[in-house]
C-alpha cells in the first residue's frame, strides 16, 4: 500500500489514468477503483473532476517551475536542446492535458485563463531566446518587424502540440529528436551565412543532420 497521502494518491493515479485513456473518458468512479477505495474517499478531498484537474494543473505549474526553464537557458550556454528535451519529458508526464488542451480549457474556463498567461511567458522566453542568439551571431537580426514574434509562436506549437501530432499520425513513440530537429528546420533559414557555413549545429546540440 502506498505510504503517500491520499490526496497524492489520487492526484498521481488520476495523472496516470488521464494518459492512459484520456481526461474526458475516465470518471471519479474510475479513479476510486483503481485505487481500491471508495468514491467518497475521493470526493472527500476533491468535490467534482473539475476541482480535480484544478489541483492537476496546480501540480503541473510547481512542476514546470522546477524545472527552472529560463534560469538553465539564460545562466548556462549551449543547454538549447537539453532544456528542449526536458521540457518535452515534463510534456510526456502530463501528456493527457497536452493531447486534450482546447477540451480541459473551453470545459474548465478558470484553468483556461491561467494556462493562456502560463502560455505566453513561454513564447516570451523562446522569443528571448531568439534575441540572444542574435546578439551571438547565430541568428541574423530581425528580417522584418514581427518576424521573430512568429517564429517563437511556432517553435511553441511545434513543442506543444507535438503529443496532439503523434496521436493524431499513430505515432507511439515520444520522438525527441525529431521535435528538436523540425524546431532546427524553423530556425535554419534565419542563421548567419557564417553559422550556415558551419553546416553543423543550428544552435549547440540541434543539428539538420542526425
Amino acid at each position: 500500500m502506498s505510504t503517500l497521502p491520499m490526496k497524492k494518491q489520487i492526484v498521481q493515479k488520476a495523472i496516470e489514468l488521464f494518459n492512459q485513456r484520456g481526461f474526458f473518458d475516465v470518471r471519479i468512479r474510475d479513479i476510486s477503483t483503481a485505487l481500491d477505495v471508495s468514491v467518497g474517499s475521493v470526493t472527500y478531498h476533491y468535490k467534482s473532476k473539475e476541482a480535480l484537474m484544478e489541483s492537476i494543473y496546480r501540480y503541473m505549474l510547481k512542476t514546470l517551475e522546477g524545472l527552472d526553464i529560463s534560469g538553465r537557458l539564460f545562466q548556462k550556454k549551449g543547454e538549447e536542446l537539453e532544456v528542449a528535451q526536458v521540457y518535452m519529458v515534463y510534456m510526456q508526464q502530463f501528456r493527457f492535458f497536452f493531447q486534450d488542451t482546447l477540451d480541459i480549457i473551453r470545459t474548465y474556463p478558470e484553468i483556461g485563463q491561467r494556462h493562456r498567461q502560463q502560455v505566453l511567458e513561454e513564447i516570451n522566453i523562446i522569443k528571448n531566446i531568439l534575441y540572444m542568439h542574435v546578439g551571438k551571431g547565430t541568428l541574423v537580426s530581425e528580417p522584418a518587424p514581427g518576424i521573430y514574434d512568429s517564429l517563437a509562436d511556432m517553435i511553441w506549437q511545434t513543442l506543444h502540440f507535438w503529443f496532439a501530432r503523434q496521436t493524431i499520425l499513430g505515432d507511439t513513440t515520444p520522438g525527441w529528436d525529431d521535435a528538436v530537429r523540425r524546431i532546427g528546420h524553423l530556425v535554419y533559414p534565419y542563421l548567419t551565412e557564417e553559422r550556415k557555413a558551419e553546416n553543423q549545429e543550428i544552435m549547440p546540440g540541434i543539428s539538420l543532420v542526425q
